[in-house]
C-alpha cells in the first residue's frame, strides 16, 4: 500500500508552489503593464462565465433573475407606501419573493459552475444563505422607508446589496469542491461594491416613483438585475478550484442540472404566487380608485364634487394655519342655464355643463382646484393668490370666458355666469366661512345683475343677515296670517265718484314697524309665498267687494310669478265663486314686468281672464320697458301712471310733458287712464286738465280697512241718492275739493 501521507504533503507542496507562481506571475505582469489590470479583470469574469459554466444553466439563472427581480420590484414599491399591518403583509410577501429569486439564481447558477473536480453541498450552510438572502432583503426594505431619499437609497439599498454578498459567499462556502480552493480578494470586494452600488441606485429609482404611477419601472430593475448577476460572476470569478491529482475528475452535471430544474421551478411557484397577489391586491387597487373617482368626482365634467371641494377646502385651511399660504374661494353661478336646459333639453345642457367645465380649466391655473358643487354652480379653489387684485382679475377672466357664444351640437347657447370671490386669511380662516361668505358675495354679485363679479366684504353679512332676518320675519308673519289686506279708493274724475278700490298688501313687523309692500313682496317672491299670499289677496278682496254697492270694482295686483305659474284662471275663479262676485267688478293689475316672459303663455292667461269678464290694468306704466307693442298685443283696458311721474308735477316740465303723452295715448286708444300717488290739489289739477280719467292718492285717500271703505262707499252712494232725489246738481269740482278737505 503506497503511503498516503506523503503523496498527500506531495500533492499540497506541489499546489501552493503553483499558486506562487501565478501570483509572481500576475504580480510581474501587473507590473509591466500597470494599465491592463482591468482589462484583465474583464478577461477573467468573462473567462469565468463562458468557459467554466454551462451556458444552458447561465440562461436558466438569468431568466429567474429577470423574472424574480420584476416581481421584486413591484412588491417593493407597493411595501415602501403601504402602511400598517397592511405594510407588513407586504414586507414579508417581498422579502421571501425577492430572497427567494435572489438565492434560486445564485444556486441555479452555482450549479452551472464547473470547476472540474467532484463537488458536495454543505446542506446547512445553503439552507442559511436562503434565509440571510430573505432576512436581509427585509431590513433593507425597513430602511429604505426613512425619510430621506439618499439616507434610505443609501442604508436600504446597501443593506440589500450586503445581504445579496453574504448570501453569495455563504453559499459558496456550502460549495465543497474536491480541490484546493484559492480566493482571489479584489475580486471579492469589487463584487460586494458593485452589489451594493447598483442596490443602492435601484432604490433610489423606486422611491422616485409615486405612489399610483409605478409603471413598468425597468430601470430599477435592471438595476437589482446587475447588483445580483454582477455581484454572483465576479465573485465566481474571485473563485479558484485547483484539481488534486488522483481523484475523480469532474461533477455529476446531469444531476445539477435536474437540481436546477427543480430549483428553477420552485422559484417559479415562490415568485408566480408574489406575482399573483400583487395582481389580485391591483385589481382591488384599481376598483377602490374607481371608486374614489366616483366618489370625489362629478361623473358629468369629471372635475371635483361638492364633497372633495369641501374636503380639500378643509385642508387648504390648515396648511394655512401651518405655512400661511393665502388662497382664495370663488363660487360661480351661471345665469341662464335653466332656460337652456328647459328650451333645448337636457342633453344640450349635459353638452353645454361640460363645456363649461373645460373653460373653467383653461383659464384656472395649473394648482387651482375647480369642482361643481351644484347642477349649474362650480366653485375654485385659487392656491397662492397674490392679493384682492389678482382674485378680481381671475374672476373677470371667469365671467369673460363664460359669456363667449357656445356650440352645442347644432345649436348655439348663449350663457353668463356671476362670480362672488373671498380670500383667506384676509376674510377669514375657516372652510365653512369661506363658503358662505363667498356665497354672500356671489349673491350679492346676481342682485347687482347678471354677468358681474363681487368680491366679499363684511358689509355684505351685515346686510345678508338682515336678509335673512326679513326672510324668517315674513315666514312667520305668513304662518300667523299677520299680513293683511287694505283698501285705496279710486276716484272717477268724469263723475266725480268713488268707481271702486285697490287691494293693497300690509304688513306691520312687531321689529320693524310697517314694511312697505316694495320690501318684501320682493322676498315673498323669491321665498315661493307670493302665489299663496296672492291667493289670499284674491279671496280677500272678492269678499270685500261683495259687500259694496254694485257698480263698485276691485282691483287686484297680479305677480308675474303667479301668471307663470299656469294656475291664475282657476284661482280666480275660485275667488269669484265663493265670494259670488260678478268678474265685471275684479280687475286684474299686472306690471310691464309680467309682459317679458313667455309671450304665448300671458297671452292666453290673459284672453282667458278677459273671456271671464275681467278688467286688465297695465300697472307702472312708463317705468319698464314701456313697449307700445304690449298695448296692442295683449288685452288692456286701463293704463296707470306711476307715482313717480306724478311726484314731480306739476314743476318739472320733463315729467309734465310724459304724463301728458300718455294721456293722450290713453285717449287715442280708447284707454282709461289712471294717475296714482296724488298727494297734492297741484297734482290733482294737472291730472284732470290733461285727461286722466281715474285718480288714487293720499290726497283722496289713505288705505283704508275693509269695513272703513266699505262706510265710505255707503256714505257717497247715501249722499249721491239724496241729491238725486232732490233734483241737485253735483258738480265735480265741487265734490273734489270736499274729498281733499278729509
Amino acid at each position: 500500500m503506497p503511503d498516503k501521507t506523503g503523496w498527500w504533503s506531495c500533492t499540497v507542496r506541489k499546489v501552493d508552489a503553483e499558486v506562487r507562481i501565478n501570483a509572481e506571475s500576475s504580480r510581474s505582469v501587473r507590473r509591466a503593464h500597470p494599465r491592463s489590470r482591468s482589462a484583465r479583470w474583464i478577461v477573467r469574469v468573462l473567462n469565468c462565465l463562458t468557459h467554466e459554466h454551462d451556458p444552458l444553466l447561465v440562461l436558466l439563472a438569468a431568466l429567474v433573475c429577470l423574472f424574480g427581480s420584476s416581481v421584486t420590484i413591484r412588491l417593493a414599491h407597493r411595501s415602501l407606501h403601504a402602511r400598517g399591518s397592511t405594510g407588513l403583509h407586504w414586507l414579508f410577501l417581498t422579502s421571501v419573493c425577492a430572497g427567494f429569486s435572489i438565492w434560486s439564481t445564485h444556486f441555479i447558477a452555482m450549479l452551472g459552475y464547473r470547476p472540474g473536480v467532484p463537488v458536495r453541498f454543505d446542506a446547512t450552510l445553503t439552507i442559511v444563505s436562503a434565509l440571510i438572502a430573505i432576512g436581509g432583503t427585509a431590513i433593507g426594505l425597513i430602511l429604505a422607508r426613512l425619510r430621506g431619499r439618499l439616507s434610505s437609497a443609501l442604508c436600504g439599498g446597501g443593506m440589500i446589496g450586503l445581504a445579496i454578498c453574504v448570501m453569495h459567499y455563504v453559499g459558496m462556502f456550502a460549495y465543497r469542491p474536491d480541490g484546493v480552493v484559492h480566493w482571489l480578494p479584489g475580486y471579492v470586494a469589487f463584487s460586494a461594491l458593485c452589489a451594493m452600488g447598483f442596490s443602492a441606485i435601484a432604490i433610489d429609482r423606486l422611491r422616485a416613483k409615486r405612489a399610483t404611477a409605478m409603471g413598468r419601472a425597468w430601470d430599477a430593475t435592471l438595476l437589482l438585475m446587475a447588483a445580483i448577476l454582477i455581484l454572483h460572476f465576479v465573485g465566481m470569478a474571485a473563485f479558484v478550484v485547483i484539481p488534486i491529482e488522483g481523484f475523480g475528475k469532474g461533477a455529476n452535471s446531469e444531476v445539477f442540472s435536474a437540481m436546477a430544474a427543480a430549483i428553477a421551478v420552485a422559484a417559479v411557484v415562490i415568485v408566480g404566487t408574489g406575482v399573483s397577489t400583487h395582481l389580485v391586491e391591483e385589481s382591488r387597487a384599481e376598483a377602490q380608485d374607481r371608486l374614489r373617482q366616483l366618489a370625489l368626482h362629478d361623473m358629468l365634467t369629471g372635475l371635483c364634487n361638492r364633497y372633495s371641494f369641501v374636503t380639500q377646502l378643509s385642508d387648504e385651511c390648515e396648511l394655512l394655519v401651518r405655512h400661511g399660504q393665502a388662497f382664495a374661494v370663488l363660487m360661480i353661478d351661471l345665469d341662464r342655464f335653466k332656460a337652456i336646459n328647459d328650451t333645448l333639453g337636457h342633453p344640450v345642457g349635459d353638452l353645454l355643463l361640460k363645456s363649461v367645465a373645460q373653460r373653467l380649466r383653461r383659464v384656472a391655473r395649473g394648482g387651482d382646484l375647480i369642482a361643481r358643487i351644484g347642477g349649474d354652480e362650480f366653485a375654485i379653489i385659487a392656491r397662492e393668490i397674490a392679493g384682492r387684485e389678482a382674485a378680481r382679475n381671475l374672476a373677470e377672466e371667469i365671467v369673460e370666458a363664460l359669456s363667449c357664444p357656445f356650440m352645442l351640437d347644432g345649436y348655439v347657447a348663449e350663457i353668463g355666469a356671476s362670480v362672488g370671490v373671498t380670500l383667506a386669511p384676509t376674510d377669514s380662516s375657516d372652510a365653512e366661512t369661506l363658503t358662505q361668505q363667498a356665497d354672500v358675495a356671489l349673491y350679492r354679485a346676481k342682485h347687482e345683475g347678471r354677468g358681474r363679479t363681487c368680491l366679499f366684504d363684511p358689509s355684505l353679512t351685515r346686510k345678508m343677515l338682515e336678509r335673512c332676518a326679513l326672510e324668517n320675519e315674513l315666514r312667520l308673519a305668513w304662518s300667523n296670517r299677520s299680513i293683511e289686506v287694505a283698501f285705496q279708493p279710486i276716484f272717477d274724475l268724469r263723475s266725480a265718484r268713488f268707481t271702486g278700490a285697490e287691494a293693497l298688501l300690509r304688513w306691520h313687523s312687531p321689529t320693524r314697524g310697517e314694511v312697505p309692500p316694495g320690501v318684501f313682496i320682493p322676498v315673498a317672491e323669491e321665498l315661493g309665498l307670493i302665489c299663496a299670499v296672492g291667493e289670499m289677496v284674491l279671496q280677500t278682496a272678492c269678499a270685500a267687494a261683495v259687500k259694496w254697492p254694485a257698480d263698485l270694482a276691485v282691483s287686484v295686483n297680479v305677480s308675474p310669478i303667479q301668471i307663470m305659474s299656469g294656475g291664475l284662471l282657476d284661482v280666480v275663479r275660485n275667488a269669484l265663486d265663493s265670494s259670488g262676485l260678478s268678474p265685471a267688478r275684479l280687475a286684474i293689475e299686472i306690471t310691464e314686468t309680467s309682459l317679458l316672459g313667455d309671450d304665448e303663455v300671458v297671452l292666453r292667461t290673459l284672453r282667458e281672464l278677459r273671456e271671464l269678464g275681467l278688467t286688465i290694468t297695465l300697472d307702472d306704466f312708463g317705468t319698464g320697458y314701456s313697449s307700445l307693442g304690449y298695448l296692442h298685443r295683449f288685452p288692456i283696458d286701463r293704463i296707470k301712471i306711476d307715482r313717480s311721474f306724478i311726484a314731480s308735477l306739476p314743476g318739472d316740465s320733463s315729467t309734465a310733458s310724459i304724463v301728458r303723452a300718455i294721456c293722450q295715448l290713453g285717449a287715442n286708444l280708447q284707454l282709461d287712464v289712471t294717475a296714482e300717488g296724488i298727494e297734492n290739489d297741484a297734482q290733482l289739477a294737472f291730472v284732470a286738465v290733461n285727461g286722466c280719467t281715474h285718480v288714487q292718492g293720499f290726497l283722496l285717500s289713505a288705505p283704508l280697512e275693509a269695513c272703513t271703505v266699505a262706510l265710505l262707499f255707503d256714505e257717497q252712494r247715501q249722499s249721491f241718492s239724496a241729491q238725486q232725489s232732490a233734483g241737485d246738481a253735483f258738480p265735480a269740482s265741487d265734490h273734489l275739493v270736499s274729498i281733499g278737505a278729509r
